[in-house]
């Protein structure tokens, strides 16, 4: 009886714990469908966590996601998925935790089905560099190495269809690279931004990894603490799909006639090989991946994202090309196979600039590099990148702002590059019918 009532008492006390369970983080709307949404979450306790969501204007006829639960394992975090969106509608939402509704209604815009329908809508999209959260106690003395938070909210007011977070989107230090606790807590940290919350919530965010989300500088393939770095990474960027014969993070989406392919240059990484071996950063499994899933895109735009700069021809370990053999057979590979609509993004760089890299035979490509968000802005003195357009370097906080407009026959790329306060900064326009093969 004594022993009946000692584990009734520890089950009250556990399922008490579980009831003042909080939301810690989120809702960040991970992924939107033509008919099917994912919200993400993160609690300070384990719980059990719903999403009740309505369109507009039937508030009364609420739908609920399938019941899920958070861990300490992945950091107390979830994802949701709202399965009864349909096209073209606007929904409210709001997170049920342990059966208490504890957020205000949040919003977001399901795209129109204009498939066969109508010409491709007009949208924009939002692209991002690295994040730094400062964090006390584990700050350098007499340094600031992270700052500019208030860039968040001047990208939430453009209204972006998507924002692309191109790499270092957590900024791990020495303290946070040897223990899952250290990956789960510096996540967390750089996803509890104020000024981050309204952004989250109502544009759907995708992110790739560069080297600070990875772990030790130049940690590839054979980086001890890999399988926790790739465990921790999705916890917090959930991936929109999962590509099954690729390892680690690679995925990816659609966002009107726009096909995005999100690139892993980590996961495959080695650039110290030994005398049989030579260097590579993407690896040749993922490189037949994106030549057929590139073949196969019916889209006006294929635009390829990586944690690295993908055209960057300067001799540096931070650019694709440092893997020369791989390099060279990547850009013959999109030769050849004379695939259209081509434009790259690409992080990892403590400053901004575009790259054109001009073919004879082909067509001019083009890539676009984001320096920081809120981390320290740096210069581009030490790497001689003779593709660089003038006018294009910028070393200062900044994001982009990449407009896909025009009519059906008439199509174009244009971004803007604009300041922590939302000033242009510069801008260049890309023709669709520029980024054609030659005949």
């Amino acid at each position: 009886m004594r022993c009946f009532s000692i584990f009734s008492l520890l089950l009250l006390s556990a399922v008490l714990s579980s009831l003042q369970a909080g939301l810690l983080n989120g809702p960040m709307l991970a992924h939107l469908e033509m008919r099917e949404a994912k919200i993400w979450v993160q609690t300070d306790a384990p719980a059990i966590v719903r999403i009740a969501y309505a369109a507009k204007g039937a508030e009364g006829d609420w739908a609920w996601s399938t019941p899920v639960e958070t861990d300490a394992a992945s950091g107390h975090t979830a994802v949701a998925t709202l399965d009864l969106v349909e096209p073209g509608l606007s929904y409210i939402y709001r997170v049920e935790l342990n059966g208490e509704l504890v957020t205000n209604p949040a919003t977001f815009n399901a795209p129109d089905n204009y498939y066969d329908r109508a010409p491709p809508p007009d949208f924009k999209i939002a692209v991002g560099g690295a994040h730094y959260m400062i964090e006390e106690g584990f700050e350098p003395p007499y340094q600031i190495l992270g700052g500019g938070y208030d860039i968040f909210s001047t990208i939430a007011e453009a209204k972006p269809a998507l924002m692309v977070w191109a790499g270092n989107t957590a900024h791990l230090r020495p303290s946070d690279r040897a223990s899952r606790s250290g990956y789960l807590k510096r996540f967390t940290t750089a996803r509890s931004v104020p000024q981050l919350k309204a952004l989250l919530q109502s544009v759907p965010q995708y992110a790739t990894w560069s080297e600070l989300d990875y772990g030790a500088p130049h940690a590839g393939r054979d980086h001890t603490y890999r399988g926790i770095a790739e465990d921790s990474f999705k916890a917090f960027w959930p991936r929109p799909v999962e590509i099954g014969r690729l390892e680690g993070i690679a995925t990816q989406f659609r966002y009107a006639d726009a096909d995005f392919f999100m690139l892993d240059v980590r996961s495959y990484r080695n650039d110290t090989p030994d005398t049989s071996t030579r260097p590579q950063i993407l690896g040749q499994q993922q490189i037949e991946w994106l030549r057929q899933a590139l073949l196969q895109s019916t889209a006006t735009f294929k635009v390829i994202i990586a944690g690295a700069p993908i055209l960057n021809p300067a001799d540096s370990r931070s650019n694709l090309s440092f893997a020369e053999g791989e390099h060279t057979e990547l850009l013959q590979m999109l030769r050849e196979a004379r695939i259209a609509g081509l434009f790259f993004i690409s992080g990892g760089k403590s400053y901004g600039e575009l790259t054109r890299l001009v073919h004879a035979n082909s067509y001019n490509l083009y890539d676009l590099t984001l320096g920081p968000l809120t981390a320290n802005p740096g210069n581009n003195e030490e790497e001689l990148n003779f593709f660089r357009q003038p006018g294009s370097s910028t070393f200062e906080r900044h994001f982009a702002l990449i407009e896909f407009n025009g009519s059906e026959a008439e199509r174009a790329l244009t971004i803007r590059i604009m300041s922590l306060d939302g000033k242009e900064l510069w801008n260049r326009r890309i023709p669709a019918s520029s980024l054609q093969p030659a005949n």
